[in-house]
This record gives C-alpha cells, structure tokens and sequence, in this order.
C-alpha cells in the first residue's frame, strides 16, 4: 500500500541515522498504540495476539528506492512503515475487530487482501487498516512514509500461510516458475482457507448449542414429582454438560447419526416428551461411545426418567454415569438428590459430601445435605448448613423456609 508524497533526495547515511535516532520512539509509539488496541478489544471480550514492528532500515530503504526509481515523476511514499499485526483464531473474529477499530479510530483506508488473487494464484487472505497514528509529539515521519500505521488483520492460519510465503516467495532471490511448485502452493494455500472456513462453521456450532443451551435451560419447567420436596428447576441439564448438542440446524460437515439422534432427545426431552426422550437416549447407548460422552447420556437419560418420577431407574442411570466418568460432578449432585427423594438418605450425604470435598462451595450439594440432616433428625448438622448457605444468600427463600422448619423441630417435644 502506498500514498502520494512529496519528492525527496535520496541519502542513506543520513537516513540511517535518522533512523537510529527516531527507531526508540517509534516503537514507543507502537506499544502505547498497541495497549490501547487491547484495553478496547478486552472490553468487547477478545484477547487476541497482538504483534508491532518498526519496518527494518534496510528493508525500509530498498523500498523507499525502488518506488523513487519507478514513480516516473510521481513520487510516493510508504503507508506500512510502522506496523501492528492482529492475529485471531476465527474469521468472524476479524470482521468483528475490523468493526470496533473502525468505530473507535480515525481508519483512512482499508484494503482485503483476497480479493488481489484469483482462484489459481497463491497469495495470503489478511484485511489491512490504514489507521492515523500522529507522531508529531514523537517523532517526524521517516522521509518518504506517511505519518500513519498499517494494522494488519488475520487468523491464525492465515498469518502462518503469510510468514511461509514471505519466506518462499517475497524474500526468495529465485522466481518460482515451475508451474508444478505453483500449484503445490496453491493448494496449500487453499487447504489452509479451507480449514479456516471449517474452524469458523464448528465455532458456529459451538455458539449455536451454547444459544440453545441457555434458551432451554431458561424457559424449561422439569414434570419433577410433586412429593420430591425439590423446585422444578432443581435437577437439569448443567449447562457444561450437553455443549456439543443443539436445537437446530447441524451444519452438513458435522452431521452424522449420533448428532441427528442427540438433536432429537434433547427435542424431545426439552418440549417434556420424556418417554421419547428416553427411547431416544436408549438409542444412543447402543451407539460406540467413548466413555465421558456415554456418562453424559446415562445421565440425561437419568434426568429423563427422574422428571417422569421413575426415581429408582434414575438413580440406576446417575450410577451408571459416574461408572464410567467418575470425576462428573453433576452425575454426583443429581444421585444424591435422588437418594434423597428415595428416602436413602447416608448414600445422598455421601454423594453430596463428595462432591464438597471436590467443590467446598457447591451450594446446590450444601443445600441438598441439610434437607437430608433434617430429615434424619440431625437439627444441629441442619441448622450449621443452613446457616452457611445464609451467609452467602440471605434473601434465600429455599434456605429461609427450611432453617424456620428446623428451628420449630428443635423447640417441638
């Protein structure tokens, strides 16, 4: 990229020097602009990497000789002397950034990268922002560069594509002619926007269950039995638990059997259609599983039945779950719960005391095992964990509610 300048004469020695004696402040510049870069990107939640670089002197200067010989009486000068390099995981993520930046600092010129290259050339995607970076309280301009700084916009494979080629290509003193190494890196290059494409979909996915996943956890009112003593909303779906599923569209990359049947149970069991829901998660068991996702369907199908009231085959399930993933917290809490509502109460403090000794703060289990010590007649035990649970939560209903049962059971005769 370059800009209309006036014409200047030529002088290495003289620009070296200004060049060493300008380079410290330069770069000065470029950080301070760099950490104002983050501070914004880091309120919007993205932490990319952030590189910047002073364009070296001898680098600087072949440039700055090549274009005054080839300007034929117009005289330009070089936009991409002070450089700051973005570098994101996703593509969407550049589109967003491209977006803040724009919004937040004087953008001259943008420039895509992409669309310079046919299908058949090799060449690296990267969106580059021409962004006004006045250096006059500085430092003057190098002679022959404009006063701005080039900030330069790619994903992660794109920047890897772009630092080969440099290498290969930019840098190489040999012109690569043979058609046969062209195509090579053609479809290299390809391979590498492909990729990213396919990064990008599964982040879609990704966001697309962790969407649905909060709509449903949100608007769900789990059929639980009336006797169980428990909210409605106590035993559900974590929402760590089933971030590889969703209620829509797949896309046809990712779809397969075992992503058609977990859309349908999760359908199934979130619309309260439990007995389809159950059937369905059967069907998925049946399946080769590794054993973290086979716990994760045990203990969905676990949920399933406990909604329908089916206590004991639940609690078979939340067992069966933590057989064969015996780190999953939630298979714990919701086993102790349903111990609890079975009335077995020591197993349901021994899964909840479990859990606590992994997570001392895990109110749900803390909650859970008071309920059980009050059951049992152990006020004091009760009483310690409602008390616990107040401190945290004060306008607790739920824990308000019990401490004044147990309060009443230890003044009764």
């Amino acid at each position: 990229m370059t800009r209309k300048a006036r014409p200047f004469k030529l002088d290495k020695a003289q620009l070296r020097a200004l060049y060493k004696t300008n380079l410290p402040r330069y770069e000065q510049a470029l950080q301070d602009y760099q950490q104002s870069i983050r501070q914004l990107l880091d309120q919007h939640g993205l932490a990319p990497t952030m590189k910047y670089r002073v364009k070296r002197f001898e680098t600087y200067y072949e440039k700055l000789r090549d274009i005054t010989l080839g300007s034929r009486g117009t005289s330009q000068s070089l936009s991409d002397f002070l450089g700051l390099r973005i570098i994101c995981p996703f593509l969407a993520d550049i589109e967003t950034i491209e977006s803040i930046l724009t919004k937040h600092y004087p953008v001259l010129e943008v420039e895509r990268k992409v669309t310079q290259h046919s299908f058949r050339e090799f060449g690296y995607d990267s969106v580059h922002l021409q962004v006004d970076l006045p250096l006059n309280e500085v430092a003057k301009p190098m002679p022959g560069t404009s006063k701005g700084c080039e900030i330069q916009l790619r994903t992660i494979l794109q920047d890897a594509w772009a630092e080969v080629e440099h290498e290969l290509v930019y840098k190489s003193d040999i012109v690569i002619p043979n058609e046969s190494i062209r195509r090579k890196l053609a479809a290299l290059n390809a391979t590498l926007t492909l990729s990213d494409l396919i990064f990008q979909e599964i982040r879609d996915f990704q966001e697309e269950l962790r969407r649905h996943g909060r709509k449903r956890r949100e608007s769900l009112d789990w059929q639980v039995p009336s006797s169980a003593g428990v909210s409605k909303k106590t035993i559900s779906p974590s929402p760590e638990s089933f971030n590889s599923l969703i209620l829509g569209p797949v896309p046809k990359t990712l779809t397969t059997e075992l992503e058609t049947l977990m859309l349908q149970a999760l359908d199934a069991h979130s619309n309260q259609n439990f007995q389809m829901a159950v059937k369905l998660y059967s069907k998925l068991l049946t399946l080769k599983l590794e054993p973290k996702f086979r716990a994760l369907i045990y203990n969905h199908r676990g949920l399933a039945f406990f909604a329908q009231g089916q206590t004991r085959l639940a609690f078979k399930d939340f067992s069966k779950a933590i057989q064969f993933q015996p780190n999953n917290i939630r298979s714990y809490v919701n086993r102790g719960l349903c111990g609890r509502v079975m009335k077995q109460f020591e197993q349901a403090i021994k899964d909840f005391n479990h859990v606590l000794d992994m997570d001392n703060e895990h109110e749900e289990c803390i909650f859970g095992r008071a309920q059980c010590y009050f059951e049992m007649g152990l006020y004091d035990q009760a009483l310690d964990d409602c008390k616990n649970l107040l401190q945290r939560r004060p306008e607790d209903q739920a824990v308000q509610h019990l401490s004044k049962l147990i309060y009443q059971a230890m003044i009764e005769p």
